[in-house]
Order: structure tokens, then C-alpha cells, then sequence
């Protein structure tokens, strides 16, 4: 090549706009991470769901920036998919991410002339893992976002350190920017939520929420108004390590609320008598329910399974979470009619011995639970352990224990795990 002569210029091929967005859409599409796909995975919203998503997203961001680094042109065309899922890990992320945001809603970006880059966002996700500069100064960070998102309807947020009460009650009021579109909270500063009162009528105030996931400890006796269950679909109220045995989850607020509540995680923190009250309230609304089962025994996991079987006859989907898959017997349990049932354990590698008395429990169901048609191990390592270690006590029960069954047993992304065995 002769010196100083000029590098052509790449040319980008001519398609549609149309073409370049599903490329794009194909290139940084995460499944179940926003509306309505999301609505499918509620009744995981909280450690589970991030656990899994979380790192997804964060992949995602790495091609979204490459893309907007390509060229002016497609900086233009991938914009909005860099800003539709917002992921702030660290404090000095969210002081640039501001400053950002603030800089284009005045028109004076990088890029002259283009629209807010708030409006494309649809997720936001903080999950801060380093120390605030201070608190009441990230907290202002927080209120200054909020104010620039008004079409956010996922919002995501753990914190381990909560900010002074006068502060986070301000973002309360920068969330109202955003309460007409937000659908999906996960709300996890600590076992401790600040200001009950205006918490409440904060969520009071979101008219299309449709899951809600919150620890729930010492509110000085307030409770969740049932008037938010208009809308509410998908409801998960963590309780911290204290037990009460009798507490109530929700007060009347509203004689004529219409209950659009159709899933609940039920928490064994809570009292069996609390759960029973509530059920007996809403039991009939519900057709999927999730027992989180930690550290409880067979015995209280078989009682709430009663109050489920008693209260919710209408229930079709039932997953249920424990610390090891020892803790679980189904020889003198009643199972509700369901269509599915999932597990998971805390524990990743399990023992063989646990498996095989797992399997022979879930074989009871054959005949005990006519209306099955899904076992589903819900956990990516249950799974591993599961086919590496002991796969030839899945077989065995697959061959011998469910020969003949109409049951369909999956693994975490919803192959047959005979499948996942034969090619292992």
C-alpha cells in the first residue's frame, strides 16, 4: 500500500431498519428478564431469579456496548437495547450512569440532538457489592435516576446497608415517576423495611403491579392493605429469622376490592396459623403456590401441604424449596391435584441415598395424584450432581419405578431428563 494513502471506509450493508432491529433483538434478547415474559418466572422473583438472571444480563451488557461502539449508525439504531435493562453493581457506576441520563434529558449528550436515554428503559437492577461514598449521596443518586425513567416497569434493588429513613422515603416519591408502568418489584434492602407506613402506601400507588417480593419483619404490626391485590398477581413476603406463630400477613382496607391474586410463596418463617388465616381469606383466588421449606422438618412441611390441599382447590402448579431433599416424605402427605410439581435443594451434591428415597417418594404420585403430568428438578446443580454422580439411580427409577407412568420428568430447562441421561 502506497504511504498516506487513505483506508477506504468501511461500508455497512444496506438492509432495513426493521432487518437491523431483529438483528439486534436476536444479538441482546435475554428470555424471562422483561414484560410479559417475566410474568412466567414471578413466582421465582427474589435470590432464585437473580441468582439465574443476573449473570445473563450482565453478558447481555457487554454486546450492547460493543454494538453502540461499532459506528455512529448503529449507535443510533442500538441505543435503546444498551438502555431497555439497566445493571448497577457498583456506586460508581450509578454516579456515571446519572450524570448520563441527566446530560441527554437536557439535550446536551455526546450524541447532539438525540432523545432521553431514559425513556427506552423498561429494567432497572441495583445490586450494589461495594461501599457507598456515603449514603445520603447515593441515595440522591437513586432519586435523580428515577426521576429520568418513566416507562420502568421492572425494578430490582438489594442493598445490605439502608439508607436513613428521611432519604429512602424520598425515593419512595421519585419511583411515583414511573408508578403507571411498573409491573414487576423486588424489593431487598434488608430484613427490615424502612417506614412501613409510607412503604405501603407507596405500593398502594403502582395500579398495574403484578408481582411483589419483600422481606417482611418487624413493621410495628402494619400490614399489606388488600386493596393492592386488585392487581397484584404474585405476591412473596419473606420473613426474617424470628417465628411468630400467629401473625396476619394483610388488613381490609376495601370491601369491594376485586382479588386478582393468583400466586404466593408461602414462607415457613410464618406461623402455620398465619398462613391458614390468609388462605382461608384468599385460598380460593390461588393456582400456584411455593412452599420455601429451609430448615423446616418433614412433619411442618406435611402441614402446610394440608392447608394448601384444604384451602386452595383450585391450585395447579406447586414447587417446593428445601435445605436437603432428605427433609421431604410423601408417604403420609396429601398432595393437592396438581398438573406440576418442581424441587429444589439448597444442597448441591446430594447423596445417593437421598436420590433414591426422592425418587421412590415422587413415585408415589402415580397413582396418589391422577391429575400430574410434571416432576421438574428446578435447580442447574441438583441436576449436574444428579447425572454425573448418581445417574444410575435416575435410570433405574425412571426404568423401574415410573415404567408406564405418563409423567414427564425435566431437568431445569425443561428437557426430559431421560433425555439428558441417554446422551450423558
Amino acid at each position: 500500500m502506497v504511504a498516506g494513502e487513505k483506508r477506504a471506509a468501511t461500508q455497512l450493508p444496506s438492509l432495513p431498519p426493521e432487518l437491523w432491529d431483529y438483528i439486534f433483538e436476536l444479538a441482546t434478547h435475554v428470555p424471562y428478564t422483561l414484560v410479559p415474559e417475566i410474568f412466567e418466572k414471578s413466582i421465582f422473583i427474589g435470590s432464585i431469579y437473580n441468582r439465574e438472571y443476573h449473570p445473563k444480563l450482565r453478558a447481555a451488557l457487554v454486546t450492547k456496548r460493543y454494538l453502540v461502539r461499532v459506528c455512529r449508525q448503529w449507535w443510533h439504531m442500538a441505543i435503546r437495547y444498551l438502555y431497555r435493562a439497566i445493571y448497577v453493581g457498583r456506586s460508581r457506576s450509578l454516579i456515571s450512569l446519572c450524570n448520563t441520563l441527566e446530560k441527554y434529558a437536557a439535550g446536551k449528550g455526546t450524541v447532539a440532538g438525540a432523545e432521553p436515554l431514559g425513556q427506552w428503559t423498561q429494567r432497572l437492577d441495583v445490586s450494589i457489592r461495594d461501599n457507598p461514598v456515603r449514603q445520603d449521596v447515593d441515595v440522591q443518586y437513586y432519586i435523580n435516576l428515577f426521576t429520568r425513567l418513566p416507562n420502568l416497569a421492572i425494578f430490582s434493588i438489594r442493598m445490605l446497608d439502608v439508607p436513613p429513613p428521611a432519604s429512602l422515603s424520598g425515593m419512595f416519591d421519585a419511583l411515583r415517576y414511573s408508578a403507571s408502568s411498573m409491573r414487576v418489584l423486588d424489593w431487598n434492602t434488608s430484613r427490615y423495611a424502612p417506614w412501613p407506613c409510607a412503604f405501603v402506601e407507596w405500593v398502594r400507588s403502582l395500579p398495574r403491579l403484578h408481582t411483589f417480593h419483600c422481606p417482611y419483619e418487624k413493621w410495628n404490626r402494619v400490614h399489606f392493605p388488600t386493596s393492592i391485590l386488585s392487581s397484584l398477581n404474585t405476591l412473596v413476603l419473606h420473613r426474617g429469622p424470628g417465628r411468630l406463630k400467629k401473625d396476619r400477613l394483610t388488613e381490609s382496607d376495601s370491601e369491594q376490592t376485586h382479588i386478582n391474586l393468583r400466586k404466593v410463596v408461602i414462607d415457613m418463617y410464618w406461623g402455620l396459623d398465619s398462613w391458614e388465616e390468609f388462605m382461608i381469606s384468599y385460598g380460593t383466588y390461588i393456582t400456584s403456590v411455593q412452599i420455601l421449606a429451609f430448615r423446616s422438618t418433614t412433619r411442618e412441611i406435611n402441614n402446610f401441604l394440608d392447608v394448601v390441599n384444604r384451602l386452595c382447590p383450585h391450585v395447579l402448579q406447586m414447587t417446593i424449596l428445601v435445605e436437603v431433599f432428605s427433609c421431604m416424605s410423601f408417604v403420609d402427605s396429601v398432595l393437592p391435584p396438581v398438573k406440576y410439581l418442581g424441587f429444589m435443594s439448597q444442597k448441591f451434591q446430594e447423596t445417593r441415598a437421598a436420590y433414591r428415597r426422592l425418587f421412590s417418594d415422587l413415585a408415589i404420585f402415580k397413582d396418589r395424584v391422577p391429575t400430574l403430568r410434571v416432576i421438574q428438578f428446578l435447580d442447574s446443580h441438583n441436576v449436574q450432581c444428579l447425572i454425573t454422580r448418581h445417574s444410575q439411580v435416575a435410570l433405574h427409577a425412571l426404568k423401574h419405578e415410573f415404567a408406564g407412568s405418563n409423567l414427564r420428568i425435566l431437568d431445569h430447562e425443561g428437557n426430559l431428563l431421560s433425555e439428558r441421561l441417554a446422551t450423558a
